[in-house]
């Protein structure tokens, strides 16, 4: 049985909490926070936020300008940027959006899309949005993707096109 365990780590000082203790919603504010899930003791996946808004009443936080760490092996594996994003702190499953960009550092590959969701159970991404994945060999277009956060796995769904850059 794979043990799962998220850790919320505040950074000292940067770190700035504020509560809305009203019956309608209960929200708090952090700056500076950093998610770090571990699967057996070595690290899979690291979230960092600016800001993160915890809405406590649907067991969620809104991101700002998050950043997410994938790992394999201790290793950093790929690195994922947006604009916004959520978390949700039952399932730790992630979705972000806006200007999303995710790098593959072992083949040098760049997913872009609007809308990606990291499913931590399954420990895969996905998007039913437009993507545009370049890899060193060409570029792939399409709508829609499963694939492994090190884009070692991939499924494009509606796949439009394939260009092949010259060299």
């Amino acid at each position: 049985m794979n043990r799962l365990s998220l850790a919320i780590i505040l950074c000292c000082g940067a770190c700035q909490v504020k509560t809305n203790t009203s019956r309608e919603e209960r929200r708090q504010r952090m700056e500076g926070v950093t998610l770090s899930q571990s699967m057996k003791g070595s690290p899979a996946w690291t979230l960092k936020s600016r800001l993160a808004l915890l809405r406590e009443d649907d067991q969620r936080a809104l991101l700002s300008d998050p950043e997410m760490e994938f790992y394999r092996e201790g290793k950093a594996v790929s690195h994922v940027t947006a604009l916004s994003g959520e978390v949700n702190t039952e399932s730790h499953d992630v979705r972000l959006s806006s200007n999303v960009v995710l790098n593959s550092y072992e083949d040098r590959s760049q997913m872009t899309t609007s809308v990606l969701t990291y499913s931590s159970s399954r420990q895969r991404i996905a998007t039913a949005s437009p993507i545009e994945l370049k890899r060193p060999e060409g570029v792939l277009r399409g709508s829609g993707l499963d694939a492994s956060p090190d884009l070692s796995e991939i499924r494009i769904f509606d796949q439009r096109s394939v260009f092949h850059e010259k060299r």
